[in-house]
């Protein structure tokens, strides 16, 4: 019996955009080819992308550029292109980095394919979204989905106590 898994990672901001977040998810989809399985990295299409020197599967489903108001560009939340690589490649766990955008897109994955949803809680993504978010509305409402993503999770992560601590 293998000890090979086929794991999807999904996240908001990945290369070209250069970030501690975006970093660790293409650190961790490394790992998961080099030593446990497979990784499929489910992340929004970016102007200048260019994914070829990769040593795992990446798909780039439709986005919003919302980089003027957040710094990156966020996906739709459902993409019939996701769901189709998720069941082509027998992915097995999904695990998002982002509790908002990509995790709204990993629950309906999740729930569609009945896979276990793990979200690793990276910074102070309240304050994040307070300081970038100047809707009262639009804030509210992106602080809502967030608490309802948490609470989807089957397991959630966090990277430092400080970043549990907020959680």
């Amino acid at each position: 019996m293998s000890n090979k898994h086929n794991i999807c990672l999904l996240n908001d901001s990945f290369p070209p955009i250069i970030d501690g977040v975006a970093n660790a998810v293409v650190n961790y989809a490394r790992i998961i080819e080099k030593d446990h399985g497979h990784a499929l990295v489910l992340t929004p299409q970016m102007p200048g992308s260019d994914d070829r020197s990769y040593d795992f599967s990446i798909v780039r489903y439709p986005s919003i550029d919302t980089r003027k108001l957040i710094g990156y560009v966020t996906g739709y939340p459902f993409s019939p292109d996701a769901a189709n690589a998720v069941k082509a490649e027998n992915v097995e766990l999904l695990h998002t980095h982002c509790p908002v955008t990509s995790a709204l897109l990993a629950r309906s994955l999740a729930e569609a394919n009945g896979l276990p949803l793990v979200l690793t809680w990276h910074t102070k993504y309240d304050i994040d979204i307070a300081n970038a978010v100047k809707s009262k509305l639009l804030r509210e409402s992106a602080l809502q989905a967030l608490l309802q993503n948490v609470n989807a999770c089957d397991e959630i992560w966090t990277v430092s106590r400080g970043a549990g601590e907020n959680l």
